[in-house]
């Protein structure tokens, strides 16, 4: 966090009248004085008194003037009117601190209200002054050799310094959904307090876009001129502002932020107003705005049901050109009879549903329809919604392997999905799983039977390949573009295509020829040891099957692998396997048992 320091410079000054000091006997004798030069405050200084401090103190200096033998000099503060006043008449002077033995002259603002006011300035007004120092030795009387100015306005109205408190200043950005009204971020600070007969404080927070030099490094903003303003909760009145995601969206838009795929970059702070008094925030936050539009899709199908709060998301299409924030999909088991909507968030605030009554494969997307999307017969669907264009798509949702790397397929997808070797299994809601032999060559994953063509829309075919050279454990994938790495080493090997993470759609590749069974709850096995342990058979379509004698009360889990590091998987529960690193499997008890792993149905079964 930045500090902000007030736009004057605050000094205190304290006037006493005194009797005009002889500086016509400027003579040179024994005991003469060497002449000095001032320090600070910075001549042309602009003070504006704070009547909500005080006490606040400052701290006007210079240098020593040496003297001629042995007395040393007293200082005495003297100032005049900028225009017509004269120092060797002063309008007022005040000996230095330490009986006017110090350099320097220390005062509270309250000094200085005071000693205008008793010259007659009026409460408010501003007054320009010329100043310097005065050495006495008792012998000879001499100025500074230069001569600072000074603008001070008196004590009107005031308010006391405060913090901002969150969000913390930070270049995470923040996601939101920028067509929620039900989900904010809350900016708070610290109370100000009016200076005693101010009128009550008044808070509006203040953002500018964030700029940085060469190195990165924040500059300076300037918020007399923002990117926009607003004023507090309660009309002002509340140390907070409740500002949600459509109105910051809003509020960017309308000041020509409106790239939603950029993140907006902003510098933060609040002013608090007293009468004529601004007080501005001791620091500035930073705080990045993404306005990600997240789609969701309640339905019949779900439980609970029609509750976007719980409901799944789908996955983004982060292509540029028409992808980001338009286009989203989801490939999902629905069973016969399943109505849908999908929402904008987790809230039904802004929801989108067919045109008309009857939904057909394609069609117009409509926002707050009383439509739902009805699924007449169960099965695998690929749902896609376009919210910039207003269009939908429903087809059928399948995957599987195309290229010169896959055999009998080639570059055909047709050919992939009249092979059923080539085509993967739906392991879950946007997770698909395939087992293959494949050649040396190149490969691509495919949802559809032709390739694609044209413009980015919602009812193109998606192809998917690597980002990277990809080892293939957790590689991003991209959409019509590159192909995976190419297969150097003919063989079995296990693909999922794995868009859990709805930003960022991945893949894992990894050999599939063989599975063992490794644990302490093997007899005659050794414990945790994957060079020994016991390999199981691959019986096709995603199983492997071993008979074993276990032991009672131990565990056990399936590596893909005679060592650790290959893929493996655990236990999810209720007869189910993952892959991400849960816990082990419990064997069931001692005795021979036939383990069933199937990879395809993400079962696994002791009999």
């Amino acid at each position: 966090m930045k500090k902000i320091f007030c736009l004057s410079f605050i000094i205190a000054l304290a006037f006493a009248y005194c009797k005009k000091p002889d500086l016509a006997n400027n003579n040179i004798t024994g005991e003469g004085l060497v002449g000095f030069t001032l320090v600070s405050p910075a001549s042309s200084t602009n003070l504006v008194l704070n009547a909500a401090l005080p006490d606040s103190t400052v701290t006007i200096t210079w240098n020593a003037s040496k003297p001629g033998l042995y007395a040393q000099p007293t200082y005495k503060w003297v100032a005049a009117l900028k225009t017509g006043g004269d120092l060797n008449n002063p309008l007022i002077s005040i000996p230095a601190n330490s009986n006017g033995k110090d350099t320097k002259l220390t005062l509270t603002y309250k000094q200085i209200d005071d000693a205008l006011a008793a010259k007659g300035i009026a409460t408010g007004a501003k007054t320009e002054l010329q100043w310097s120092v005065l050495a006495d030795n008792g012998s000879a009387q001499i100025l500074a050799s230069n001569i600072f100015f000074i603008t001070i306005t008196r004590f009107q109205n005031g308010a006391k310094p405060f913090l901002l408190l969150g969000p913390s200043s930070t270049l995470t950005p923040i996601a939101m959904d920028p067509g929620s009204t039900t989900s904010s971020v809350k900016f708070n600070w610290t109370k100000s307090a009016p200076a005693t007969g101010s009128p009550a404080v008044k808070y509006r927070v203040f953002f500018a876009l964030r700029k940085t030099d060469a190195n990165g490094n924040d500059l300076a903003v300037d918020f007399t001129a923002p990117l926009f303003s607003i004023a507090s909760d309660n009309g002002g009145n509340d140390s907070v502002l409740t500002f949600t995601y459509k109105a910051i969206s809003d509020s960017l838009n309308a000041h020509e932020q409106n790239n939603l795929a950029q993140p907006a970059q902003l510098r933060w702070t609040v002013a608090a107003t007293s009468g004529t008094w601004t007080q501005w925030s001791d620091y500035v936050n930073t705080f990045v705005a993404l306005r990600e539009v997240r789609l969701y899709m309640p339905g019949s199908y779900t439980t609970p049901s029609w509750d976007p709060p719980t409901a799944p998301e789908m996955v983004r299409d982060m292509r540029s050109g028409g992808g980001v924030n338009s286009i989203y999909y989801t490939y999902v088991s629905l069973p016969a009879n399943t109505e849908f909507k999908t929402t904008q968030g987790r809230a039904w605030d802004v929801n989108y549903g067919p045109s008309t009554s009857t939904t057909g494969t394609s069609g117009i997307l409509a926002l707050g329809s009383s439509n739902n999307f009805k699924i007449a017969s169960a099965g695998i669907y690929r749902v896609s919604v376009d919210r910039v264009n207003m269009t939908y798509d429903i087809r059928t949702g399948r995957m599987g392997f195309v290229g010169d790397a896959i055999p009998g397929v080639g570059w055909s997808p047709s050919a992939t999905f009249s092979t059923p070797a080539a085509q993967m299994t739906l392991l879950g809601r946007d997770k698909f799983i395939g087992i293959a032999n494949f050649n040396v060559g190149g490969w691509k994953l495919i949802d559809n039977n032709d390739w694609n063509s044209g413009p980015i829309s919602i009812s193109d075919t998606r192809s998917y390949g690597a980002t990277t050279d990809g080892s293939g454990n957790g590689t991003s994938m991209v959409i019509n573009a590159d192909n995976m790495p190419n297969i150097s080493t003919a063989g079995r090997y296990r693909v999922i295509w794995d868009g859990s993470n709805v930003n960022d759609i991945k893949y894992v590749f990894n050999p599939a020829n063989e599975m063992r069974v490794v644990g302490d709850g093997i007899q005659g096995v050794n414990a945790w040891d994957p060079g020994t342990s016991p390999q199981m058979t691959y019986m096709g379509n995603g199983k492997w099957q071993i008979t074993l004698t276990l032991i009672a009360g131990k565990q056990v889990k399936f590596l893909a692998g005679n060592a650790w590091g290959a893929f493996d998987y655990e236990d999810a529960g209720g007869g189910k396997i993952r892959y991400d690193g849960n816990d082990n499997f419990n064997t069931p008890g001692g005795g021979t048992y036939t383990i069933t792993l199937d990879e395809y149905a993400g079962t696994v079964t002791f009999n």
